[in-house]
């Protein structure tokens, strides 16, 4: 046997155990590698084998690492990270970028802000795939093999690295009807008085409405708000059902403002919105590809790059 088939047999099974060792599911690093669970379970069985020990403890319910798993994990790890990073650092033809990224972001922000831009990339580099998981939850990145993810506030994991594109730029929208039934709020308090509809992020706690005025930042309680949605293009739809006020992501509304089937109120007084960032594992050397996709939506989304129109959909000004 030759040293390349001697190293292809002592690392056959690594990839398949570090994926099921991050999910803890034989099923979930079977999906994120593309492969049946049984072929997954068969390369981390071999690999038991090959090396004499035991590296999980199965039960129908749970996968647990076993101590030898733990040192196991430690090492290949770094040796996967290693590997990585040797193979970024060699030089290739821009030209040949090639494989598959797995992003995964919430519904209505990717429509709005990704899907525009998504045509254009894949032209630049005609070899790449994209598999887009679009979900209003948090997945675990690594326990699902995403790539790279659009995560809407602050970063609290640890295990993930973020890049921040800017924040969405706010706007308080209600129907003209409802402006002549409950009245024309001019000032932020007046809101306080009004039939509120607010938006619950995945953290579960209303999100306020913020405003700045004379440079004092304004929060307006949505706790006792008439309707409640975890969807922003549903907020603004409610909003032009004529339920109540509702302050949104300017890129939702802007279509139903043209149209007329809304009005924006409070204008330029709606603080900044939620910060937009794109995240990804740590512990993984970034792929050549996904590095690129960064690089492009970095550029897509920077005030120099971006029409006039588009400019109203991202402001790096962080909230005070």
């Amino acid at each position: 046997m030759g040293s390349n088939g001697r190293l292809q047999h002592k690392a056959a099974g690594i990839e398949e155990f570090l994926r099921v060792a991050e999910a803890l599911s034989f099923s979930r690093a079977a999906e994120s590698l593309g492969q049946a669970s049984s072929a997954t379970s068969k390369s981390v069985a071999r690999l038991e084998d090959r090396l004499g020990v035991r590296l999980f403890h199965r039960t129908t319910r749970s996968v647990k690492l076993t101590e030898e798993g733990l040192m196991l994990y430690a090492r290949a790890s770094r040796w996967a990270d290693e590997l990585d990073d040797m193979q970024s650092a060699l030089p290739r033809d821009p030209e040949e970028l090639g494989g598959l990224i797995r992003l995964e972001m919430p519904v209505s922000l990717g429509r709005a802000l990704f899907m525009p831009h998504l045509g254009r990339f894949l032209a630049e580099h005609p070899k790449l795939k994209v598999e887009v998981r679009m979900n209003d939850h948090h997945v675990n990145l690594i326990a699902e093999g995403v790539d790279l993810a659009l995560r809407l506030g602050q970063l609290s994991n640890a295990d993930l690295v973020s890049v921040p594109l800017g924040y969405l730029r706010q706007g308080t929208y209600a129907c003209p009807h409802c402006l002549s039934r409950y009245g024309h709020p001019q000032f932020p308090n007046d809101l306080l008085s009004h039939r509120l509809i607010a938006f619950l992020p995945p953290s579960g706690r209303h999100r306020s409405m913020l405003y700045m005025t004379d440079g004092s930042e304004i929060v307006i309680d949505t706790r006792s708000a008439v309707a409640t949605f975890t969807n922003g293009e549903a907020l603004v739809d409610a909003a032009i059902a004529g339920i109540g006020i509702a302050q949104a992501p300017e890129i939702f509304a802007r279509q139903a403002v043209a149209r007329g089937e809304l009005a924006q109120i409070l204008a330029g007084q709606d603080a900044p919105g939620t910060q937009v960032q794109l995240v990804y594992p740590s512990r993984k050397q970034l792929p050549r590809r996904v590095r690129a996709l960064i690089d492009f939506l970095m550029d897509a989304f920077s005030g120099e790059s971006l029409s006039g129109q588009n400019r109203a959909l991202i402001t790096d000004r962080a909230p005070v």
